[in-house]
Formats: structure tokens, sequence, C-alpha cells
């Protein structure tokens, strides 16, 4: 539901913004503007800040750089748009360094192989949060240039996440960049956004659906991995038991082989008592045994 906050307009939910005219585009601001956007409960950790109740997290800004630091994975920009503050543009290096062959003549008429060249401007080269390359080799204190990205937080301090950056070579140029600001802050920022009901519903009811569907496709995907894991746990089961079964044969097979090898010992040890001479009675007769002329001598 929609909340008010004292002394400003209605702060709409997260999936009114698709109505919003600052949201999804890049908004014409200075950086005093930027200063002073606010951040509202329930919105933390999206990026996304509020000029009365206007949601922004894409902006565009024109002006001079006036500090360019260079680390060795991040470069730092202070742009200067002559608004009252300035404003840091923060960028991380990129780390694309395909090999180059073969030989060029730079402007000096001095003899570099392209690898020299691509290893020279892949220290300008850097990546932005979307993905894109940004190479800032024309880039440094005291140009003039139109930068858009979005808008983040250090020490409490805003800062913009370069994601685009180009020169601004005329002064028709930047004339016009400070024109279309004007209008956007005198046309859209400077009047209240007012979102009709009939579109609050139409939106939450798409929410609602997306919701739903997201809640759907994660119950078959808990699902799917219950019905993996219980397939798992059969085959276990089932490779277990065929393994026992195997180790029973084979014990099995043991005992007979023991069991026969016994057998025949004892048929053996049988034969032989069966020779012995028996007495009318059946018992075994033993032989006394022969005195030998080496009895005297207890051998």
């Amino acid at each position: 539901m929609p909340s008010t906050v004292p002394g400003q307009s209605v702060i709409y939910p997260h999936y009114c913004f698709q109505f919003s005219p600052t949201y999804n585009t890049w908004a014409r601001l200075t950086s005093t503007i930027v200063h002073s956007l606010q951040a509202r409960p329930g919105f933390e950790g999206q990026n996304t800040y509020f000029h009365h109740n206007h949601p922004l997290r894409w902006v565009r800004l024109v002006g001079v750089i006036v500090a360019l630091d260079v680390y060795p994975n991040r470069v730092v920009m202070t742009l200067d748009d002559s608004s009252g503050l300035t404003i840091d543009i923060f960028c991380r290096k990129g780390t694309d360094n395909a090999p180059v062959t073969n030989t060029t003549v730079d402007s000096h008429g001095t003899i570099r192989s392209n690898r020299e060249l691509k290893r020279s401007e892949d220290e300008h080269i850097y990546t932005t949060n979307e993905g894109y390359k940004v190479n800032l080799t024309d880039i440094d204190i005291g140009s003039v240039v139109k930068v858009k990205g979005g808008i983040s937080e250090f020490r409490g301090e805003k800062q913009i996440t370069l994601e685009r950056i180009s020169l601004v070579r005329t002064t028709n140029e930047e004339a016009s960049a400070w024109a279309e600001s004007a209008t956007f802050c005198n046309d859209i920022l400077s009047k209240p956004w007012i979102v009709s009901e009939c579109n609050q519903q139409q939106a939450r009811i798409e929410a609602e659906g997306v919701k739903r569907e997201r809640e759907v496709r994660r119950e078959r995907k808990r699902r799917k991995k219950a019905l993996e894991e219980k397939e798992e746990r059969k085959a276990r089961r089932e490779q277990g038991r065929s393994r026992k079964e195997k180790n029973g044969r084979r014990d099995g097979e043991k005992n007979r082989e023991m069991g026969e090898v016994k057998s025949t010992s004892r048929k053996q040890e049988i034969a032989k008592t069966a020779k012995l001479p028996r007495d009318t009675r059946g018992r075994q007769v033993v032989r006394p045994a022969v005195s030998g002329k080496f009895d005297a001598l207890g051998l």
C-alpha cells in the first residue's frame, strides 16, 4: 500500500515504479540534487533514492573533471558541474587483456608494437557494474564530460557508479545538455508524481501474478530436488542391497568349498581307519609293536 511521508507526497510501492517518469530513465540532474536525494524505509539495498516522491536510480550529469585518482583496481574522478557541490565518479578496473600482434607507428612517429599499444589502452579501460567497457584514455583533469551512472553511497556521501562517459567537445553541446537538465527538473521533478487508482490496481495485480508465478516456480524446483534426492537414496539402497547379496553369494561359495574340503578329509580319515583289522565284535585291533634290535638302547 502507498505510504505518506509527513509534509511530502505519497510514496508508492515498488510495483508502481513502472509508471514513474524518472525510475527507468537517465534523470538529467545536477550534483547538488543528487546529494539531496533521500533513502526511504522499505527500499534499503536497492540503490533507489527519492526526490520528493520521485524514485531515481540512474542519473546523467554534465561537468568538468577537477580531480582524477587512479588506483590499481579502480578510478575515482571528481566532477564539478557548477551547481555548488562536486560529486565523485567511481569505476572498477577492467580485466580484458587479449594479446595483439604486429606493429604500428604512433602520433609521434615512434614505431611501437600493437601489443604495447594494447597494453597502454588497457590501462585506461574499466568495467562498469552492468558489464560495459569504458575507455578513459581521453579523459583527464579539465575535460568536460557527460556522465551516466547509478547512485550509490560511500562513507555516507553520494557518488555515481559509472556506466557511460563521453567528452563534450563544443560549447553548444554543453549548453544543450544544461538545457535538458533544466527542462527535466522544471517539468518533472518540481511536480509530485501521481499514480491513478486504476494503474495502482493494475500494477498490484501484475505484481501478485508475478509473485505467485515465482512461488510456483520455486515450489516446482523444490519438488524436483526432493524427487531427485529420493531417487538418489533409492539407488544407494539398491546398490547396497546388491553389494550385500554379492558378498553373501561369495561367502556361500567359500563355505561350500570349505565344507567339501572338510568332507573329503573326513572320508579319507574314515577310509584309513577302515583298513585296520577288527576282532569278532567289530572292534579295531591294534597290533603290538614288534621289538627290534635297538630296543635296549631306547630307540
